[in-house]
């Protein structure tokens, strides 16, 4: 029992790392959303050049540890390109959103495919342009189709944020691990830091549910 009290008194400690890591995770996630509409454009398009990018972007993205991508990114680019020192904060925003963009791309993509193509063609047959048609009629479709994955690939950036502690950002991780250094005591700080992490998440899966529950009608309507 005191030991659990001891795991409660170091979360304070771990404050400032938190914060980090939900600055470094929200950026990503803006950041993959953004990035991911084009490239799911450019996967569904016309053109196979373009078609055929995109397919390798995600194929390397997906396929590609997001270890290597950081390091790469902080250690490999600025001594090819003779940059210096660069910021682990955006060196990791970067990562992350590159990497969650493919994911993001792939799961719109696996969701449109869903919405039956007639509904395109009577939206078009009703006079609605382009941009009417995806506000309209296939973005409401598309979002609860799509919102518990795109849940879990927040939760999977969350969980991938800890690899920025070897590129010495002071991430949640990377605090616990200096109260352990300070307290001498390695599990205690651990467990903390876990705790956090999984309040977190379940705070993200949590929301996800309420927007579901809130977004239900227009599925029920469209349907």
């Amino acid at each position: 029992m005191d030991y659990l009290v001891d795991i409660f008194a170091i979360i304070p400690l771990l404050v400032d790392g938190l914060l980090i890591t939900l600055a470094v995770s929200l950026l990503a996630a803006a950041g993959a959303l953004i990035l991911s509409l084009p490239l799911l454009g450019a996967r569904r398009s016309q053109n196979r050049w373009l078609r055929y990018a995109a397919t390798t972007y995600i194929a390397l993205m997906r396929g590609l540890p997001i270890v290597i991508l950081v390091f790469l990114f902080y250690f490999g680019l600025p001594a090819l390109l003779g940059l210096g020192r660069v910021s682990a904060f955006w060196v990791g925003v970067v990562a992350l959103a590159m990497n969650g963009a493919a994911f993001l791309a792939e799961i719109f993509r696996g969701a449109i495919q869903r919405i039956p193509d007639g509904q395109a063609e009577a939206a078009r047959a009703l006079g609605l342009n382009r941009a009417q048609t995806w506000r309209l009629v296939l973005i409401p479709q598309v979002l609860p189709v799509a919102l518990p994955a795109m849940a879990g690939e927040i939760g999977f950036l969350v969980k991938a944020s800890p690899v920025l502690s070897l590129i010495t950002l002071v991430d949640l991780t990377r605090r616990s691990q200096q109260v352990a250094m300070q307290t001498f005591d390695p599990l205690a700080p651990t467990l903390a830091a876990a705790l956090v992490y999984f309040v977190v998440l379940w705070s993200i899966a949590m929301l996800s549910r309420w927007l579901e529950r809130r977004l239900e009608p227009v599925t029920a309507g469209a349907s």
